[in-house]
């Protein structure tokens, strides 16, 4: 049985998440309407192995047009795991207000208690003041963030750029023009968090996790070549072995017209475990494959 956990090793998260899904969209030139950050996966892979002292985020909302279904879905899942989240109606002007207050004001908080892992995930220069103030508590500080984002008034903290480790937690949503996996099964419709056993898969063999939902039962999951595809569909395979060998019938995979790729070199995080200590919400499941041309 595990013993205390020492507090200095304890790592508090803080991620403003508008700000990490407009700068990703940005630095990675992907519609911002299509890129997606699963902020479970976020937490894992800024955690890498370590103990979560707590988890803080705050995002906004449109004054007037509805909350968009994916920001939506991603406060719904972190408040499901027990992050803190809290939303701010924008401005006439459609501009941010009170998110980075709010945010400065956890931190402000937080670094009352004992002295621990500080990160921030964000790249917003106004987040200086509360860092430095932490770092005269006596608190390690660390900064997760994209490369072009990041403000330079954050340049004597240590820093890890989230270029290197996107396929953890960015997903694209959307029909694209690569090679097509689809799944498709009425058991579909019982997945409480339906993207889950999806980023599973692609986060498993280390590639950018693309799909697009067809309908409530229905999914298209998008490749760069043939071999990835295979190796998806391996994965599957060996994932749910029982129920898939009723799977129905396999056509021939058809190259397709690439868009433009990201060609940016990963480097691969420690290994993580694909039950996701965060994430109860795996469900087995009846997929019926098939690959097809879109």
């Amino acid at each position: 049985m595990a013993g205390p956990v020492d507090p200095a090793e304890l790592v508090y998260i803080f991620i403003d998440y508008s700000n990490v899904t407009h700068e990703g969209s940005r630095e990675l030139n992907i519609a911002n309407d299509h890129f997606n950050v699963d902020l479970n996966r976020l937490v894992l892979t800024v955690c890498n192995g370590r103990k979560s002292g707590g988890v803080f985020i705050a995002g906004s909302t449109p004054q007037t047009a509805p909350t968009p279904a994916k920001d939506e879905l991603a406060w719904r899942r972190a408040e499901h795991h027990g992050f803190n989240v809290k939303t701010f109606p924008r401005n006439a002007s459609n501009k941010e207000k009170k998110v980075d207050s709010r945010l400065t004001c956890d931190i402000m908080l937080t670094i009352r208690k004992n002295p621990g892992i500080l990160v921030l995930v964000a790249g917003d220069s106004d987040y200086s003041v509360p860092l430095e103030e932490a770092r005269k508590e006596n608190w390690e500080i660390e900064i997760w963030f994209w490369n072009k984002g990041k403000s330079k008034h954050f340049s004597n903290f240590p820093y890890t750029s989230l270029n290197f480790h996107y396929k953890s937690f960015v997903y694209i949503t959307g029909p694209r023009n690569r090679y097509t996996f689809e799944i498709s099964s009425d058991i579909i419709k019982n997945w409480k968090w339906k993207n889950e056993p999806i980023m599973e898969c692609y986060c498993a063999l280390n590639l950018l996790c693309q799909f697009q939902w067809v309908n409530k039962t229905t999914a298209h999951l998008y490749f760069d070549n043939e071999t990835h595809l295979k190796q998806a569909r391996g994965w599957l395979f060996k994932k749910y072995p029982m129920l898939l060998k009723e799977q129905g019938r396999v056509g021939k995979s058809v190259k397709v017209l690439q868009d433009k790729k990201i060609t940016e070199d990963i480097v691969d995080l420690p290994q993580q475990n694909t039950d996701d200590p965060l994430d109860d919400q795996y469900v087995f499941v009846d997929l019926t494959e098939s690959i097809i041309l879109k």
